[in-house]
């Protein structure tokens, strides 16, 4: 299985021995989100077959992004019936153009992040204590480069629990990471082009990547 992490311009030969894509993101940065377009529309151009998976919607809702894709709900609805605005909150208009053109064009978007329920039980009980179907057991642990890169991050934080923190950041890294893995079984035929931020998919060795 090869995985790219598409970052520069060359991607014909590239994408095309990968099975997934990723496209890491600053969640507010439109040049981000316009590569992320650019190299979706180009594989579709090029006749690649794949769907999306975004870390923007929650798995639950998996649903109504299937009832938007097929036109049965519009884009208010499906912005309204996924929480969108609750559950993420960024700016829609950062990613209505890409989720317009998988409409259109008939792609596949499937929804890979955590449900918020979820990550609210796992701070109750500790990491260790909750089994769901979407967690994969059993848990990739985290690496000594990325508890060094999460400790970093603590620095700033300092009121912050730490055992929370750490558990919450690796359930999202590993749900993620188990859904692109579900994806890819139930398209054997299809390349998985993921849209995340970049702490979770800036690097191969490290957070999604790393768990795939």
């Amino acid at each position: 299985m090869t995985f790219l992490i598409a970052k520069d311009q060359n991607l014909k030969d590239k994408v095309k021995d990968a099975e997934v894509i990723y496209l890491p993101e600053e969640h507010i940065n439109q040049k981000d989100h316009e590569h992320q377009l650019r190299v979706i529309k180009f594989m579709h151009s090029e006749g690649f077959n794949f769907v999306i998976a975004m870390e923007m919607f929650q798995q639950s809702f998996q649903k109504h992004l299937d009832d938007y894709i097929a036109c049965k709900i519009s884009e208010e609805e499906m912005i309204e019936k996924t929480e969108y605005k609750k559950r993420w909150g960024y700016d829609p208009s950062l990613y209505s153009p890409i989720w317009r053109f998988a409409k259109e064009k008939g792609i596949r978007i499937y929804a890979i992040n955590a449900p918020s329920e979820l990550l609210r039980e796992i701070r109750q009980k500790g990491l260790k204590n909750v089994k769901d179907p979407i967690l994969p057991n059993p848990i990739v642990e985290q690496t000594e480069e990325e508890i060094k890169d999460l400790m970093e991050v603590l620095k700033d934080h300092p009121k912050t629990d730490t055992k929370s923190f750490f558990e919450i950041q690796n359930t999202w890294d590993n749900v993620m990471a188990y859904a692109i893995v579900r994806i890819l079984q139930e398209n054997p035929d299809k390349k998985v082009v993921v849209l995340a931020g970049k702490g979770h998919i800036g690097s191969m060795d490290k957070g999604i990547p790393y768990r795939v």
